[in-house]
């Protein structure tokens, strides 16, 4: 079925008249009775009565003409955003995310912001592993991603940069011994129990913690590897371990639980920016300005603590 004879069929149910219909769509009335026959034998049903000097409507085109108005108007109207996308007028943008870079104070603004200023873009938000932003990336099914870097060769093509970097802060009970410190040494926390993400979470926090144990002289005694971030503070707060996590988390309070800056080096997090090399997405390179106006602000507040 082509969209030419269903506006071929539309002219003639509106017109009630071959020879008119013909005119108004600037074709030989021949062909337009052909392909309304090739019409009706392929829907499998008579779509008008004609004699010599009538044409009208039967039940199975009336109802066809009611379906067919939507098809026709759904045609027009994709071709009308095509063009408008075309012309930079709309847009869309699959954005890719880490499920603990939505705790960040940059990202939730960035993107707030952008949508007050780009109301014609849609952007779509997808919660997703470092490693599956890449692959993604990769397959042109994902726009840009916020991942942390993972020890893997990004696909060609494929530019990361850095971002965002917040401290890492050890969640602890309120009544541990070191709780009075403002800010703790990882050998510090050495004989404690450690709650941690999973290794495999793609969240890289894992390993981050446990190389910066290495450096600190002890292997890290994990006791639970837990994925949503809320379950590993409410295990902080019910005694069970230790958790070393992202000061951005510190907006999840739990009564009985509290942050403390980790002073060794090298102790921070950090997110990425990922997205294929000469994207010409005009929308997607107002939503990388966007996002570094906000990672600049969050670093100058870094600065002035």
């Amino acid at each position: 079925m082509k969209l030419r004879q269903l506006q071929f069929f539309i002219a003639v149910a509106e017109e009630l008249s071959f020879s008119r219909a013909a005119v108004k769509l600037h074709v030989a009335q021949p062909s337009l009775s052909t392909q309304i026959k090739a019409l009706e034998d392929e829907v499998g049903a008579r779509l008008f009565e004609r004699d010599k000097r009538h044409v009208s409507l039967t039940p199975a085109g009336r109802r066809f003409q009611s379906r067919v108005a939507s098809v026709l108007s759904l045609a027009d109207s994709a071709k009308a955003e095509a063009r408008s996308t075309e012309r930079g007028q709309l847009g869309t943008i699959d954005l890719g995310y880490t499920a603990l870079s939505m705790f960040s104070t940059a990202l939730p603004h960035a993107i707030r912001r952008f949508r007050q200023q780009e109301s014609n873009v849609v952007i779509t938000l997808r919660e997703l592993t470092s490693l599956e932003q890449l692959h993604e990336l990769g397959e042109r099914t994902l726009d840009v991603g916020v991942l942390r870097k993972v020890d893997v060769s990004a696909p060609k093509g494929i530019n990361i940069v850095e971002w965002y970097r917040t401290p890492l802060v050890a969640a602890i009970p309120k009544d541990h011994a070191r709780a009075a410190s403002d800010s703790l040494s990882l050998t510090d926390l050495k004989n404690e129990a450690f709650i941690m993400y999973p290794r495999q979470a793609g969240t890289g926090i894992y390993w981050q913690v446990m190389n910066l144990c290495t450096t600190a002289g002890f292997r890290p005694r994990v006791v639970r590897e837990v994925l949503e971030s809320s379950t590993i503070i409410g295990l902080v707060a019910a005694g069970v371990g230790i958790a070393i996590v992202p000061a951005d988390m510190n907006c999840i309070q739990f009564s009985g639980v509290v942050y403390r800056r980790i002073i060794d080096s090298g102790a921070y997090t950090t997110l990425h920016l990922a997205k294929r090399e000469g994207d010409q997405n005009e929308h997607l390179r107002s939503l990388y300005r966007v996002l570094k106006q906000y990672a600049r602000r969050r670093l100058a507040q870094q600065s002035r603590k």
